[in-house]
Formats: C-alpha cells, sequence, structure tokens
C-alpha cells in the first residue's frame, strides 16, 4: 500500500479524533480552591473590673514667683556676683552699683545729725539751769519758755537727722542689689560699665520654682461633666481629686504629686478651655520653668468596667466598631457604644460582653467571616509609657 493510500484512509478519522478530544476536556471540572489559610491575630479576653479613670493633659511648668530685678538707685555698675542660670538664695548680692556718690551723703548726713545732737545738747543745759532759776523767780518765765522750746525744737532737728541719715544709708544699702527670694536666676542683662537708671533698668529675672506651678486646660464639656459627676463646681481644699501626677518627658513620674490650687475665674472664649494650676513640691529644682510635662488627674472609677486598648476601636462615619473573635474562630465585627478614655485605654459601655475575645493586633487582615488564629495576650501588654509631652499636644 502506498503512502498516498495509507493518508487517504486516515483522513477520515481525524474530525472523530478531534471531537472525542473535545468531549473529554468539557467534561473535566476544574480544581477546588484551597481554603484561606487563617490570619494570625493577638485577642484580649474581656472581663469586667474595678477602673480607675484619669485624665492626662499638657501642661507648662511655670515659677510660683517670678520677679523681675531693678536697682532701686542709678549708677556705673560696677560688678556681677553670680553666674547665669544658676540658684541664688534669698538675700545673696548679685550687682554692685557705684556707691561713693552715697557714701558722701551719708557723712554728709552723719555731720548734720552731729551737729543737731549738739545743739540739742545746748538747749538741754539751758533747761536745766534756768529751772531752778524760776522756781526762785530769779529769771522771768518768759525766759524759761524760750528754752523749753529750743529744746524742743533741737530735738526735732535730731529726729530729722537720723532720718535723713538713715535715707542715706538706703541708697548706700540699695547700691548693693541683692536678690528678694530664693530660685533659679536668668542671665544678666546688664554688664560692669553700664550705666543703671532707678527703677527702669532691668537687671535679671528670677523664679521660685519651689513649689513649681504646671498649667494645664480642660474643654468646656469636661468641665461640665466633672461637675455633674462631682456634685460640685468646687472641690474641697483636701479632696483626694485634687490630687495629680506628673509625667516628665521621658515617660517618668515625678515622685511628688502635685495638687489643684487654683481654677481660672471664666474660660478662655476663643479656645473655649478652663485654665487650672497645680502646685508640686520641688526640692531637687528638678522641675525648670518651661518645661512641658503631662499633668494626670484622677477622675473618678468605674466598677465593673469592661475595658479595651484603644487601638483595638475603629471609627467608621462615626460610629465605633471592634472585632471579635466569633464561632468557628472567625472574626466578626460588632458596633458598640463607647464610655470614658483615660490613657490607653478605651472603656466599653455597650457592644460586647464579659468572655468575648477582643482582636487587639492584626485588624487590617481580620476582615469579617475570616478565619482566625488566636494569640491570647493581657491588657496590661498594651499599656505604652506615657507619651513625651510637647507644646504641640
Amino acid at each position: 500500500m502506498t503512502l498516498h493510500e495509507i493518508r487517504a484512509r486516515l483522513r477520515p478519522a481525524f474530525p472523530l479524533l478531534a471531537l472525542v478530544a473535545a468531549g473529554v476536556g468539557c467534561s473535566r471540572e476544574p480544581p477546588a480552591a484551597p481554603p484561606a489559610a487563617p490570619v494570625e491575630v493577638k485577642a484580649i479576653t474581656v472581663e469586667p473590673s474595678a477602673t480607675e479613670l484619669y485624665a492626662d493633659k499638657v501642661g507648662e511648668i511655670k515659677g510660683s514667683q517670678v520677679v523681675e530685678i531693678r536697682a532701686r538707685v542709678g549708677g556705673i555698675l560696677l560688678a556681677t556676683h553670680f553666674q547665669d542660670g544658676s540658684l541664688v538664695k534669698s538675700g545673696d548680692r548679685l550687682f554692685s552699683i557705684d556707691a561713693r556718690e552715697f557714701r558722701a551723703q551719708v557723712a554728709s548726713a552723719e555731720a548734720r545729725l552731729a551737729s543737731a545732737q549738739a545743739n540739742l545738747s545746748r538747749a538741754r543745759q539751758d533747761v536745766d539751769r534756768y529751772g531752778p532759776l524760776l522756781a526762785e523767780d530769779a529769771i522771768a518765765r518768759q525766759v524759761y519758755d524760750n528754752a523749753v522750746a529750743a529744746q524742743r525744737q533741737a530735738e526735732a532737728e535730731v529726729s530729722a537727722s537720723r532720718a535723713a541719715l538713715d535715707e542715706t544709708k538706703l541708697g548706700l544699702d540699695y547700691a548693693e542689689v541683692r536678690t528678694p527670694l530664693s530660685g533659679r536666676i536668668g542671665a544678666a542683662q546688664v554688664f560692669p560699665g553700664s550705666l543703671v537708671t532707678a527703677g527702669q533698668t532691668l537687671l535679671a529675672t528670677i523664679s521660685s520654682d519651689d513649689p513649681a506651678w504646671a498649667y494645664f486646660t480642660i474643654s468646656e464639656s469636661e468641665l461640665l461633666a466633672f461637675q455633674q459627676q462631682a456634685g460640685t463646681a468646687e472641690l474641697p481644699a483636701d479632696d483626694p481629686r485634687r490630687t495629680v501626677q506628673l509625667i516628665l518627658s521621658d515617660g517618668s513620674i515625678y515622685p511628688h504629686p502635685g495638687r489643684i490650687n487654683f481654677g481660672d475665674r471664666a474660660l478662655d472664649p476663643t479656645m473655649g478651655t478652663y485654665t487650672l494650676r497645680a502646685a508640686a513640691p520641688n526640692p531637687d529644682h528638678k522641675l525648670i520653668p518651661g518645661m512641658f510635662v503631662r499633668v494626670r488627674a484622677t477622675a473618678g472609677d468605674r466598677k465593673n468596667a469592661l475595658v479595651v486598648p484603644d487601638r483595638a476601636v475603629q471609627e467608621q462615619l462615626g460610629k465605633y466598631f471592634v472585632t471579635v473573635v466569633g464561632e468557628g474562630d472567625k472574626a466578626e465585627l460588632r458596633p458598640v457604644q463607647l464610655g470614658p478614655r483615660f490613657g490607653n485605654r478605651q472603656i466599653v459601655n455597650a457592644g460586647i460582653a464579659p468572655g468575648d475575645r477582643v482582636v487587639v493586633e492584626g485588624l487590617q487582615k481580620a476582615r469579617p467571616g475570616a478565619p482566625l488564629k488566636v494569640v491570647p495576650v493581657r491588657l496590661e501588654d498594651f499599656d505604652r509609657p506615657a507619651a513625651a509631652p510637647s507644646a504641640a499636644n
């Protein structure tokens, strides 16, 4: 059989083979997709607990007393007796002003006082001498009365001279400028050789930082909520809610608690905030004016509160949700109603129940219905140190 005859016999079979192959391909089902791998998340088990509420506010440290040092007398500044930024004690000498003029005035006043005292001595001698003579009618009454008047005038001159001497001595004392209080002094504003004008030239500024004052603000709504909770607009001086803690920029807690000792007379109309002040002991001068701290104030307590880390709460269109581990360890999105927030913790008033497992980490991948691989953690594991306070907070 020739090659041509073989091809002619096989040609009719090609379409049949193609149909068989197509039928086999159409009857085969596509392979099933593999099940989704569980998403690893961290979750806490919510349990009711007694929780102390607090609020953290950014505060600025200021000196309890700030005094501008100015000279009481004028003259040329001779010397400065302190180091800029150092701690000084009440009565320490700060500046020396040329006092030669005041020394001359003191010498002149002393001389006038001595002259007045000599006149007084002579007047007293006249009175003492005329007294017996008047008793014997040896002199006229007018002579004795004139002697008494001269004595009184001499006494007045002595008093005036003594006052003038004291006044000139004050000028001499004022030439040595001393600090009126203990605290930290700033940089000197004048230098030796400068002309100082009495009552005008600013020499330096000193602030007393023990106790230190921490100023902070709260919003109008926070003020109203606190007044409603406390039941009064004015706390007694010994109320424990006046006690605050100061948290430094490195996250450490200042060892000496402070107490709120001042509330402003009115709200700031531009910002809608209310200013408070807390006084804290500062024996080691660790709190420096201008420093920013976080003021932690107690806002009461809540019994049987359900608390989650604030990172577990999601906001969508003004509503709040948390992701919980549902049946079959699958993610479930639940709406919640929030209570007070304190630190990095959030109280949940409704939406979850004791025993629920709330997802804290891995929220981006934990879509509703997604299988979860749950790693249990504790609420305390998410307590971060206090954030560093700054003026922008």
